[in-house]
């Protein structure tokens, strides 16, 4: 088995040029669709007294109002239980689209298990109840995905499989210590939202608590006391010392609720991006969130309730509901007695920790009753409350209406259903939507800074919030097959920087063929996303219309569609998301990567990423172009393999000289099959750009079957090893 020294052409801009290939010929951008009207869908829950469902009544017994005026119903269809239909009519294009006159017997189930806010002893009897819920409480025709707040980005793809959704459920796990870790202080997030809400008895609380601590001091008489308060909001009637300690328990209420905001944040983007990523299912769409509740600083400076809004708006566009299940279930509603301190007053510590526990189940309380749903609370039978969720969805009503009011104007929009004639039934919907905004026209992403000229990358047509929208939405079990690779460099003049390359296997796509020709629009929409699953900077993507005669629809075929992206990143850990659907539609595919970037400021030996391609026959000569190999890593005999991989922070002694070695091995399984002679690092440039290192080596004497490549990088200086490996298949 021979190596022979890599003698390739360097692009002038970058040395990884043949590592990022084109997509397929006559590929172009196209137009994001032009702006619909707004038809308003409505799922409607109506129950008698009892909390029996109503099922016999008619469109005259309905009155819908927006913003307090009286809308015209254009489209009504009685409530059936869930698996019959009737004819229902065809309204005008909707905002979300209509799901088919047949209701599916099967539901769409997203499992949103909070589990930043979900604490330890609360986590064991959930994951249970959702175990028994699983296995016991849906229909074989439902399908069920399971996402946690703390990883959005790991949304698991809806299936029947229980076993898949099994295991999901028993990777939960409490994210409890971060959120206190995160706030760094004693006083809990609805304390202190009381507390600059205006709460006497949350900031007495607070006040003595904090006098109270061993060494404080904030005591009567205290000098810190002659401190002028600047808020105005110090209670009357303190002495000096508490006054101080009150100044200081609102300054540290401000911090410890912006920094549990964050995590409230979390939870309300994951579940608005779950609802819209549920908009172009057919069928009942149902959100379960499971959660010991959470604050948004309802009456206070840090306020986000417009959160909520767009929550609502999403399970309106979505035509999707939010159930919650308060986890905590039967939890006593005095004092905490894991909190430390004396009892100043004996009913103050008690009257503050029932207040808190309705501040933080009000959100709850709030999501449900807005889109629809409700909250179940006070049981610690959750099995039974999550049942209780799905005999909710038995029946229900659909309605439609064609808002008076067109302006767009970006305003929520309040709705109102009643029922004159009815007056002791209980009826709920979603409680509005926001309107279109076109007073600020958005503005495309703009383009990533490109310094491959071969890399094939534009602008997507869909603006950013969308295409989060889609990265979120669940990926379709046995969709068409995509393949993904994300891969690490370090290049000047940008730094630290992620190529994400995508292939996807276009018979799965539907094509039309004209006059000969093979035709079909297909989207490739990508996101990145930080190790707690928060998205890191613009999404992107490219919109392909793919017109091809009948010599490039079988080459195509063949090749599959290529997409390749290049982005700068900082050190961490990223999740890359690929998403591949027709425009507008559900997804019909997709895969992630994981990628780390090291962060080469700890001046240890790191290594890019081990880059592959091939060329066939006995070997690329000098300046010959080579073939990517970086996706499929699929080779003949026939073939000759070659790398290239970047060394970095290698130890230079005093005259500047580096003692670095690198050798590349062929193993099989545990087995060492080949490995190359050392040869030297030598750091050179190009361009004033570096040179990567490389080596190729011909395949013929390797039979068929499974290898990994293996380089690996010695500095000798600094007696330091690494090495990167990639496998591949010989066929």
């Amino acid at each position: 088995m021979s190596w022979r020294s890599s003698k390739m052409r360097y692009n002038s801009q970058a040395a990884l040029a043949f590592a990022l290939v084109g997509a397929a010929a006559g590929v172009g951008g196209q137009e994001a669709p032009a702006a619909r009207a707004e038809i308003v869908r409505l799922d409607v829950v109506v129950t008698d007294a009892k909390g029996a469902p109503v099922l016999d009544l008619t469109r005259e017994d309905f009155a819908v109002l927006e913003d307090g005026k009286p809308q015209p119903v254009t489209s009504f269809e009685p409530a059936r239980p869930r698996g019959l239909s009737t004819s229902a009519p065809t309204p005008p294009e909707p905002a979300a689209p209509v799901a088919s006159a047949d209701r599916p017997t099967g539901r769409q189930i997203v499992v949103v298990v909070d589990d930043l806010h979900l604490a330890r002893d609360t986590v064991p009897p959930a994951k249970q109840a959702l175990l028994r819920f699983v296995s016991e409480q849906i229909s074989a025709e439902d399908e069920i995905a399971v996402v946690t707040t703390s990883s959005p980005g790991e949304l698991q793809a809806l299936t029947r499989n229980r076993t898949v959704v099994r295991d999901a459920i028993g990777r939960i796990s409490s994210r409890e210590s971060a959120m206190a870790a995160a706030r760094g202080a004693q006083m809990t997030p609805a304390q202190a939202e009381l507390i600059l809400r205006g709460d006497q008895s949350a900031l007495r609380l607070a006040t003595r608590s904090l006098m109270d601590e061993p060494g404080s001091t904030l005591t009567a008489g205290s000098p810190r006391a002659t401190v002028e308060s600047t808020d105005g909001a110090t209670p009357a009637g303190l002495d000096p010392g508490e006054k101080a300690a009150a100044r200081e328990s609102q300054r540290e209420a401000t911090a410890v609720l912006t920094g549990a905001l964050r995590f409230s944040e979390m939870t309300l983007v994951t579940v608005d991006g779950v609802l819209r990523g549920l908009s172009s299912l057919p069928g009942r769409k149902l959100c379960l969130l499971v959660s010991d509740g959470f604050l948004v600083g309802k009456g206070t400076s840090e306020e986000r309730t417009g959160l909520l809004r767009q929550v609502t708006d999403a399970a309106t566009r979505s035509g999707a509901v939010v159930y919650a299940l308060d986890a905590r279930g039967l939890t006593p509603g005095g004092a905490d007695a894991s909190v430390s301190g004396p009892v100043m007053d004996p009913g103050l510590r008690e009257r503050v920790a029932k207040l808190e526990k309705e501040e933080s189940r009000e959100t709850l309380q709030r999501l449900a009753r807005d889109t629809g749903g409700l909250l179940v609370r006070e049981t610690n039978d959750l099995g039974a409350g999550l049942g209780r969720m799905l005999a909710d969805n038995e029946a229900f009503y659909l309605l439609a209406y064609e808002p008076a009011n067109a302006k767009r104007d970006g305003r929520f929009r309040k709705i109102e259903l009643r029922l004159p004639r009815h007056a002791d039934f209980a009826v709920r919907t979603r409680a509005g939507y926001l309107a279109p905004d076109d007073r600020k026209p958005g503005k495309a992403p703009p383009r990533a800074r490109l310094a491959l000229p071969s890399l094939v990358a534009g602008p997507p047509a869909l603006d950013a919030a969308t295409l989060r929208t889609v990265l979120g939405a669940p990926v379709p079990p046995n969709g068409i097959p995509v393949l993904v690779t994300a891969d690490y460099l370090d290049l000047p003049p940008e730094g630290p920087q992620a190529i994400v390359q995508a292939r996807v296997d276009v018979a799965g796509l539907r094509w039309q063929q004209v006059d000969g020709r093979h035709k079909t629009d297909v989207e490739v929409l990508a996101g990145v996303y930080d190790a707690n699953g928060n998205p890191v900077g613009l999404p992107f993507g490219r919109s392909f219309a793919l017109d091809l005669t009948a010599p490039e629809y079988r080459q195509t075929r063949e090749d599959g569609l290529r997409y390749a992206h290049r982005l700068p990143l900082s050190p961490g850990r990223y999740e890359i998301r690929v998403i591949v659907r027709e425009p507008v539609l559900a997804p019909l595919g997709g895969a992630s990567q994981s990628l780390e970037v090291p962060d080469l400021g700890t001046r240890t030996l790191t290594l890019s990423s081990l880059f592959v391609s091939t060329t066939s026959g006995a070997g690329a000569g000098e300046g010959e172009a080579l073939r990517d190999a970086q996706l499929l890593r699929r080779f003949t005999r026939s073939d000759t393999l070659y790398f290239q991989i970047y060394v970095y922070n290698a130890l230079p002694d005093e005259k500047d000289a580096t003692d670095v070695v690198l050798q590349a091995q062929i193993r099989s399984g545990k087995d060492l099959i080949a490995a190359s002679r050392p040869q030297a690092v030598t750091f050179q440039q190009k361009d004033g750009l570096p040179l990567p290192q490389g080596n190729g080596m011909s395949l013929e004497s390797l039979a068929p079957g499974a290898y990994e490549l293996r380089v690996v990088v010695a500095d000798r200086k600094a007696d330091a090893t690494a090495y990167r490996s990639v496998a591949f298949t010989i066929e």
